[in-house]
């Protein structure tokens, strides 16, 4: 999570009584999760002919948050019913009026941010949906209850930080399931995989070491090629460049979040030459690591939210 950058928070909490309707358009840097805590409703992904209906217990992770939308009707084309928007502190307030007896839907939403070339979430699938009575949802929904409720200047803080364990306890769940019911690629498919979870680990962990393949196998305890088939078929790239992305993404969090020269962030990535690391960065980002660190601090400076479930 640290590498790929992700960066979330908690940020809406939704009401809705009678028919209601939101839209949710799609952003492929931005990830959503709906957190259903009472009632039924629908979902329904724009590449979808039928929505899904939704209940207490569900949540709904979008990685890339694919254009869906929530509502009360199951067509989900109620477009008159959208809900009034109110702010409070950190957190924006979305609600329908109507009928005591009316159906009722309760949910928050979370976003995340993250790093569009970051490895982590690419091998997700477009949607997962998880309905778990698991008691670490209900830790994770009655803390961020707790957290609104007080209206403190710390709260926001907090809530931010309550979106990091969600978004690993979402992983988790997850990972948990077999790959039938859990599809997955990349990086996160190497995890699940026991042969290959203590290599991601290493790896992950020090980037800048310099691995050698023999040494990655010794810990997978396979053959050299027998690790690099693995890698393969598991991954879909090599122990070579699987390495060289995690130094690339460790390279590019320490050019956005720290002041450390260019020279300094190649050799803290596992680069011996300023040179090679600019020529390899350039590759993988489409830009030098100088205008990707001035990209990154005129995006903080100018950037504006605009969060919607």
């Amino acid at each position: 999570i640290t590498l790929a950058q992700i960066t979330g928070s908690i940020d809406v909490q939704c009401s809705f009584n009678g028919d209601w309707y939101v839209r949710h358009n799609h952003n492929r840097t931005q990830g959503v999760v709906h957190i259903v805590t009472h009632g039924t409703g629908y979902l329904k992904l724009d590449n979808e002919a039928q929505a899904r209906q939704l209940q207490a217990g569900d949540i709904i992770f979008f990685p890339r948050n694919a254009a869906h939308t929530l509502s009360s009707q199951i067509g989900c084309n109620n477009t008159q019913h959208a809900p009034s928007i109110s702010q409070q502190g950190g957190i924006t307030h979305k609600q329908t009026n109507a009928s005591a007896n009316a159906a009722q839907l309760n949910l928050y939403c979370a976003h995340f941010a993250y790093e569009t070339h970051n490895s982590l979430l690419q091998g997700l699938p477009e949607i997962i949906i998880l309905n778990t009575p698991h008691s670490t949802t209900q830790a994770i929904v009655s803390l961020l209850q707790y957290e609104i409720s007080q209206n403190e200047h710390s709260t926001t803080a907090a809530i931010n930080a309550l979106s990091t364990v969600l978004l690993v306890h979402i992983l988790r769940t997850y990972l948990s399931q077999n790959e039938h019911q859990a599809p997955l690629t990349g990086v996160l498919n190497g995890w699940r995989d026991r042969r290959l979870r203590s290599v991601v680990q290493a790896v992950t962990q020090e980037p800048e070491r310099d691995w050698r393949v023999e040494e990655l196998a010794e810990l997978a305890k396979l053959s050299r090629a027998q690790l690099m088939r693995l890698f393969r078929s598991q991954m879909q790239t090599s122990p070579h460049a699987f390495v060289n992305n995690m130094r690339l993404q460790k390279a590019a969090m320490l050019l956005r979040n720290s002041q450390n020269t260019v020279l300094a962030v190649a050799l803290e990535s596992g680069y011996q030459s300023e040179t090679h690391f600019g020529k390899v960065f350039k590759k993988h980002y489409g830009c030098t690591p100088k205008q990707y660190r001035q990209q990154r601090i005129t995006a903080e400076t100018l950037k504006t939210e605009d969060y919607s479930i």
